[in-house]
């Protein structure tokens, strides 16, 4: 397990990795969310809301109790739910990353199969791929869903239908913003190569 990835506390790799989605375009300026988890004194650390992600700070910064899911610092993303969903019902997981990648998102509502094949990253990190079914965002309801996923499956990558992606991990999460992007990078591919082969000749 990496808590501190790179030398960064939670706070400030939590900081981080929303710029970074916010840069690559993953997430909107309001939207998105992620997550470490520090099994030892059992507090989940997580993005807040209402924050601009280009200018994220550590001390916006949220924390949670696992088990109850009390707040102690600050003001917690709305899907809060969901993230203490991946730390209960797996106790490898140890970060996690909530986006709204629009060609990932594209091709699931297309109905194409994301071609795993076409990005080295995709294909050697990603253990399975889920999906839920659409549910009102932030709801209880959608983090229910996505707990059962999680629960019966062993996938680190879950498409929330018409919403966006939950992807865990558990080594950092640097490494859940890898997979992140090479799941999108793989999308935008995917849908190239059929635009091409379905192109005039």
């Amino acid at each position: 397990m990496t808590l501190h990835a790179y030398g960064r506390s939670p706070e400030e790799a939590i900081a981080d990795i929303m710029r970074w989605m916010y840069r690559r375009g993953l997430v909107q300026v309001r939207g998105g969310n992620a997550s470490i988890v520090d099994r030892k004194s059992r507090r989940v650390y997580i993005s807040p809301t209402g924050v601009p992600r280009d200018l994220m700070d550590p001390s916006n910064i949220a924390i949670l109790e696992l088990d109850s899911g009390r707040v102690l610092r600050g003001e917690p993303s709305g899907e809060w739910r969901m993230h203490l969903e991946v730390y209960k019902k797996r106790d490898y997981e140890v970060a996690a990353v909530h986006a709204h990648p629009k060609h990932l998102l594209l091709v699931d509502r297309l109905g194409y199969e994301l071609d795993l094949s076409l990005l080295t990253e995709a294909r050697i990190y990603t253990r399975c791929i889920s999906r839920v079914p659409p549910l009102p965002p932030v709801s209880p309801e959608l983090a229910r869903e996505v707990g059962r996923v999680l629960g019966e499956t062993e996938c680190n990558v879950i498409i929330l239908e018409g919403h966006g992606v939950l992807v865990t991990s558990d080594k950092s999460i640097y490494h859940a913003l890898d997979l992140l992007e090479a799941i999108e990078d793989t999308a935008y591919m995917t849908l190239k190569v059929r635009e091409h082969s379905h192109g005039p000749s």
